[in-house]
């Protein structure tokens, strides 16, 4: 019995070694994160879960239908904001609660499309979201006196179902998260088909030849559990670095670096490409997050080396924060129910049309807390940051010589627009909040959003903020592309998960047949 039963399986099994020719704990290793998360350890869950989500997706970026009446406010108040309109935006907002005007928009799949309108009723009954999915969206703004020009407090929210999911295996999945980053798959290593293990190789230096053998170690198994993904990402440019391993010490420093290559990109997404290179030294920024136990990570972004980077220090898939250059190994982990708090440093240089703009020591306090169902992080920046203006409007005139022109300095108008967005809303300053609340009852888990700043809307800044955003916010053809970029993305997942379901069925298929 079990020798028929093994032959019965065996064309399943030919099949899936044929898609994949990696061992099964491989590809485990690597989809770990993915089903912890969405499937809280169990893969047929997780592959159930994960194929609803493909599907929303799919509907989403690939035929989301808008209400006429909110697509044209939508449309109008997008434009009033790129100009930095404050004012006209308010005018804009077609209802009226007290001393805020404000708009409400819900979005639900509805078939094989996505629908976004104002009617509550899109989602649920009373407006809620409670299945996978459903988005509700508040905006709103309220005028303030204020003796810089119009003052307007905004505040928007956003509140997403999100399915069935759970906070310990979110917390579980970002542990995963990191072991494989930085210690991969060591049976890939091990795998009897050096062959194969050599091709998943070969493909990894061909996108990044600059990578070490300790980082090509860690991303060719992943590229062998994820090959569409990996296709996809190899077509945007290349990764320099993964990690750095001292064979002394018990943990691993994370190094991620990685940079778009315009030649290869622009075959595919041209326009993105394009647009790219048009803020050529736009801007560059730095974050470091610490809190009372150490540095926990740094982050930097730069337009001109098309470049990202992130740098931890990880052991047993959990960030060790670093005091004094040296790693705290027995750090205390951050306990559950109780607030903790850190502390964000931020420096930023943005260049547009020559004026170079520097704004540093800016600093957000960060409070965190999890509980056993959830949990909730709020930032804050309200201590105005160092600015400072140089460099030559369109390479020809100094901006000294502007300040003689114009009835402010550029530092004094762009010090008065941090003043007034890190001093104002009743002092609390700019305000951004974000909560995950499992569900009690067994309906979708919710994410919610939340942002409240106060902005100042006078001549000078809409000159500026005008500026800037012709440089940064995407044009048609660039959203278009971007669009594409993102459902080709999730249909490069989608292709990875139906290869994952063969593998995952042909192993049980065996395992029951053996057993019989």
């Amino acid at each position: 019995m079990r020798v028929r039963g093994f032959l019965g399986a065996l064309p399943t099994l030919i099949l899936a070694s044929s898609v994949w020719a990696v061992p099964p704990e491989v590809v485990d290793r690597s989809w770990a994160a993915s089903v912890e998360l969405t499937g809280e350890g169990d893969p047929d869950r997780a592959i159930a879960r994960m194929h609803e989500m493909a599907d929303l997706n799919r509907a989403v970026f690939g035929s989301m239908q808008f209400h006429q009446q909110t697509q044209s406010f939508v449309d109008q108040m997008w434009d009033n904001l790129e100009s930095f309109n404050l004012s006209r935006f308010y005018d804009m907002l077609p209802e009226q609660s007290g001393e805020w005007r404000q708009l409400r928009v819900y979005g639900a799949r509805n078939g094989n499309h996505y629908s976004v309108g104002p009617d509550p009723k899109t989602i649920s009954p009373d407006g809620v979201p409670d299945t996978l999915g459903d988005v509700s969206v508040l905006v709103q703004a309220k005028k303030i006196d204020g003796n810089l020009g119009e003052h307007y407090l905004m505040r928007a929210a956003m509140e997403m179902a999100v399915g069935d999911m759970r906070w310990p295996s979110v917390q579980d999945a970002a542990v995963e998260t990191f072991r494989v980053v930085v210690d991969g798959a060591p049976s890939f290593k091990s795998s009897n088909n050096r062959s194969i293990e050599q091709q998943y190789r070969d493909q990894v230096i061909r996108m990044s030849p600059r990578l070490g053998s300790e980082d090509v170690d860690i991303i060719a198994p992943l590229w062998a559990s994820f090959p569409a993904m990996w296709e996809l990402l190899s077509r945007m440019g290349s990764i320099e670095d993964v990690v750095y391993h001292d064979l002394n010490k018990p943990y691993r420093q994370l190094n991620i670096s990685f940079v778009i290559d315009p030649d290869r990109m622009k075959k595919f997404y041209p326009n993105i490409v394009d647009h790219l290179q048009s803020m050529n030294r736009l801007f560059r920024g730095t974050i470091r997050l610490e809190d009372e136990r150490g540095e926990l990570f740094t982050a930097e972004l730069d337009s001109l080396s098309m470049r990202g980077s992130f740098q931890a220090f990880i052991a047993d898939g959990r960030i060790l924060p670093v005091k004094g250059n040296k790693v705290v190994l027995d750090a205390q982990p951050i306990a559950d129910n109780k607030p903790w708090n850190f502390t964000a440093h931020m420096n930023s240089t943005m260049n547009i049309l020559g004026v170079v703009t520097h704004i540093d020591n800016a600093k957000a306090r960060v409070q965190f807390m999890s509980t056993e169902d959830g949990a909730k992080l709020v930032g804050q920046l309200s201590d105005v940051p160092d600015v400072r203006v140089q460099g030559k409007a369109l390479g020809i005139m100094p901006t000294a010589m502007i300040d003689v022109v114009m009835p402010k300095d550029i530092d004094e108008i762009i010090e008065e627009f941090m003043a007034v967005a890190c001093k104002g809303n009743e002092g609390k300053g700019i305000l951004m909040g974000a909560q995950f609340e499992q569900s009690k009852t067994g309906a979708s888990s919710k994410v919610t959003f939340k942002t409240a700043f106060e902005g100042l809307d006078n001549f000078f800044v809409r000159i500026g903020m005008g500026i800037v955003n012709n440089r940064v916010l995407p044009d048609e053809d660039v959203s278009e592309e971007i669009n594409r970029l993102i459902f080709e993305t999730q249909e490069a997942f989608a292709s990875d998960l139906k290869e994952f379901e063969v593998v995952t069925s042909s192993r049980k298929l065996a395992a029951n047949s053996l057993a019989q």
